[in-house]
This record gives C-alpha cells, sequence and structure tokens, in this order.
C-alpha cells in the first residue's frame, strides 16, 4: 500500500472526529473525506491527467485541503503558488496546466491554461503513477526556483504515529512549514485551527477561545507576543507546544518566551523547501541548540556548513539545475556550529559581510541589536565601502512608543561597541517601521517578502 492511500486509511479510521475549525465552523474526518471526493469528482470532471500541474492559490481553508488532496490522489500535481508575486511567471514555472484559485469561504475557480512544454520530472511522476508537490523557495538569493518532491517521498515523515493535538496553522500553505503543519495534524488524527487573521491580539484571542495546544510561529511573530500587555499569559493556558522557525532566533526573545511560558515545551524547528521538515528536538527550552533527526535522514557539516540528504528530498526543480548532489546530498547554505550531535545556526553562507577581511555572520550583530529592550527587529547586511570593501550595516524598527529615533541609534551604537569587536559594529544605522514582513518575517535586503 502506497504512502498516500496509508494516510486515507488514517483519516477514515478518525471518523467523527473534529479535523477543522473555523471560528464559525467545525468539519470532521467524515466531512474531509466527502469534501474530497466531491473534488475528486470535479477534477475527473475537468479531465485532469495524472502528471498534469495545478497551480493552486490559496490560503488554509477546509475546501483548499481537501483539493490538495484530490490533485495528489489522481497521480497530479499541486503546485502552491505564493499570493503576492508575477502570478504570471509562477504559472510558467511550474508548467502549469490549470490555475485553481480558492478564497477562505469555499468559493473557487478553476481555470485551463495553455499546455506547456513537457517537463522530465513530471514524466518522471507520471511514469511511477505518483502525485507531487511544487513549493518554491523564498527567491532570497534570485528569483524563486519551483522544487518538485514526489508525494510519497514527501509523506515519509508522516510514517511514525506522532501526537494527536490541536494545532494553529499559523505559517502560510505555500510554504513548506505550513504544509508539514497541516500533513502531520491530519496524519495524526489532530485539529487544525484555521484564521484570516494573523496579528498578535487575535491570535492569542484565538487560541483561548479554541484552547490551541499547539502554536507554530516565527520569532518574529513571537517577539511581538512577548510585547504584548502582561495579562496575555492567562490567553495561553491551553498551550503545550510551541515551535518556531524561517530565520534565526534570538536568545532575548527566546529568554522573554520561556519566561512567559514556564510550562510549554519549546521547539526549534528546521526545514528547506528542498528536505522538508525533518523531526527536530532542541537541547531545551531555552537553547539555541538543536539536533535533526527522523529515520532516514543524515547530516553532515562541511567547512561549517550544512547538508542534509533525506528520503524526503526533491526530485529537482522546474526552472533550474538540480541542487542536489550524485550521493543525494543537499547543501542548505547555513552556516553552523557544532557540539557533537547537536548544531546551532549562525546565519547564511551567502549574507556573510566581509570586512577589511574580516568575515561578520549577520546574525550575531543582529541577536546582539536585539537584546535591548526597546527593539521589536533588526536586519544587518554589508554595505560597500571604498576602503573596506564592505562595512556592517543595520536596519532596526523599535517597539511601539519607545525612544526617538536619534536616542535609539546612540542607544544602539554604544551597545554594539560593548559587546562586539569593531569591525563588526554598525556604521550605518537606520531606523524604519518596515522590518516585519505580513508573514511575520523579518525583511532581508534581497528579499521581496
Amino acid at each position: 500500500m502506497t504512502r498516500l492511500l496509508q494516510l486515507f486509511a488514517k483519516l477514515r479510521s478518525y471518523g467523527d472526529s473534529p479535523c477543522m475549525e473555523t471560528i464559525r465552523d467545525q468539519y470532521t474526518y467524515a466531512h474531509l473525506l466527502r469534501e474530497i471526493e466531491a473534488w475528486q469528482m470535479r477534477l475527473e470532471e475537468y479531465e485532469l491527467r495524472p502528471g498534469d500541474v495545478v497551480a493552486v492559490r490559496a490560503g488554509h481553508s477546509f475546501a483548499a485541503t481537501a483539493a490538495l488532496f484530490a490533485i495528489v490522489s489522481r497521480d497530479a500535481v499541486a503546485a502552491m503558488i505564493p499570493g503576492d508575486r508575477d502570478l504570471q511567471r509562477y504559472l510558467a514555472d511550474a508548467h502549469a496546466t490549470a490555475l485553481l484559485e480558492l478564497d477562505p469561504d469555499g468559493n473557487h475557480r478553476l481555470t485551463a491554461l495553455p499546455v506547456p512544454p513537457v517537463h522530465p520530472l513530471l514524466e518522471r511522476l507520471r511514469a511511477e503513477h505518483e502525485g507531487g508537490l511544487v513549493i518554491f523557495t523564498s527567491g532570497s538569493t534570485g528569483h524563486p526556483k519551483a522544487a518538485v518532491h514526489s508525494i510519497e517521498r514527501f509523506l515519509h515523515k508522516y510514517d511514525k504515529q506522532g501526537r494527536r493535538l490541536r494545532t494553529l496553522a499559523f505559517l502560510l500553505l505555500d510554504h513548506i512549514a505550513g504544509l508539514d503543519t497541516l500533513f502531520y495534524t491530519l496524519a495524526n488524527g489532530g485539529t487544525v485551527i484555521l484564521t484570516q487573521r494573523r496579528d498578535p491580539q487575535s491570535i492569542m484571542q484565538l487560541i483561548s477561545s479554541h484552547r490551541i495546544e499547539v502554536l507554530p510561529a516565527s520569532p518574529s511573530f513571537l517577539r511581538a507576543v512577548c510585547a504584548l500587555p502582561p495579562p496575555i499569559r492567562a490567553q495561553l493556558s491551553s498551550l503545550r507546544v510551541v515551535t518556531y522557525g524561517s530565520e534565526p532566533m534570538d536568545s532575548g526573545t527566546l529568554e522573554r518566551l520561556n519566561g512567559l511560558l514556564p510550562n510549554v515545551q519549546i521547539i526549534q524547528k528546521y526545514g528547506t523547501t528542498e528536505t522538508g521538515a525533518p523531526r527536530c528536538t532542541s537541547r531545551s527550552n531555552d537553547s539555541l541548540w538543536l539536533r535533526i533527526e527522523g529515520e532516514g535522514v543524515r547530516c553532515r557539516v562541511i567547512d561549517d556548513v550544512l547538508w542534509l540528504r533525506s528520503e524526503g528530498t526533491i526530485l529537482g526543480y522546474l526552472n533550474a539545475p538540480s541542487p542536489i548532489d550524485e550521493g543525494g546530498w543537499y547543501c542548505t547554505g547555513d552556516l553552523v556550529d557544532t557540539d557533537g550531535e547537536w548544531i546551532r545556526f549562525r546565519g547564511r553562507l551567502s549574507d556573510t559581510i566581509n570586512v577589511g577581511g574580516e568575515k561578520v555572520a549577520p546574525v550575531q550583530v543582529e541577536q546582539v541589536i536585539l537584546e535591548l529592550d526597546f527593539v521589536q527587529a533588526a536586519v544587518v547586511s554589508g554595505e560597500s565601502h571604498p576602503l573596506m570593501g564592505q562595512v556592517v550595516a543595520a536596519r532596526v524598527s523599535l517597539a511601539a512608543n519607545c525612544l526617538q529615533g536619534s536616542e535609539a541609534v546612540k542607544r544602539i551604537r554604544a551597545h554594539c561597541m560593548r559587546r562586539l569587536p569593531a569591525h563588526k559594529v554598525p556604521l550605518r544605522i537606520l531606523i524604519t517601521t518596515d522590518l516585519v514582513s505580513e508573514r511575520h518575517k523579518t525583511r532581508r535586503p534581497a528579499e521581496g517578502r
């Protein structure tokens, strides 16, 4: 029995248990299976063929989940399209034959597209009678790449039974972490809590009203949560697990989060579009060290850079050469420190700043700036300099109702001079209000979202 069929058998076994909730509605696993069947019939009427690519433009919803399952069950490919970039280029890069657009209320539009050229990776899936997923990279180092996953390989992580929990769908459906949240929760009979509002106050209220047990979020969002007024703790009494990832965490925010949630398990997650989201264990709630584990997952570190090999690794890209070497290894580009089996992230190799021959990791400087309680977000990058090659520059967002910009710059520079060698102190500090995106991630200089 294939992994996809095994997953469907699990969904059937959960019967009338709740699988999804919104502010207004609750859906059971039996409801979900009926909705999947309805979508399978729609796709059959549409004459969707194995290997065809359906571009899916949708957020988390009951209908989008059913459509996703229906597409891959017909041995077709679901390409998860971000909603904030050039649609036509995404459709071309995905080799899409149809565009499916869904709104949160389940209204949908399925549009046929011109037949694209045949791609060998899609032909491979068709020949092996497997569905697939296309997930786009963030585009932080150039144009987003269309990564192709076999659904069978993607589902390997969920072979092992996990915990049945009530989990917030906070990370978006077009992101590897958002898909991992969805598949993990449903594979284990849990309940996915859906939301259309993602500001900290609304999320806190939702956690309280829906007794949410798992909050997956970015460090930027958790930093904003820690800045909320003290009564917030009472709203979070149902939480059992908080996971964070998608960008570097700073020790100050992690310390404040532990103070806010002393009885909650806090876990650092790690994953890439190319290798999926392997299981991770944090050394402790207040530690930035983690261990990547799971059956079929291997790690190695070469010249301080992390490499991964996993059964869940992509087949390749549709719009770029494959990043996987002959041995099945993928170079993540993440710089790490090691302590036996434990690793700690210290930034991207591509972000390293060269100041007169001295290497500077932006994350290290950012974490020092974030030690200041009046700082909400910080992004450090290199700027060209005629003598030094590059110098360190910082963009900083301040917490609400705090210092004036000039005073904040003075204090940030003084703090950095106390905590860092001279070549790592930012030469230029810009106060801005546009550092955190709608995805609750800090905006890097090369990123468009």
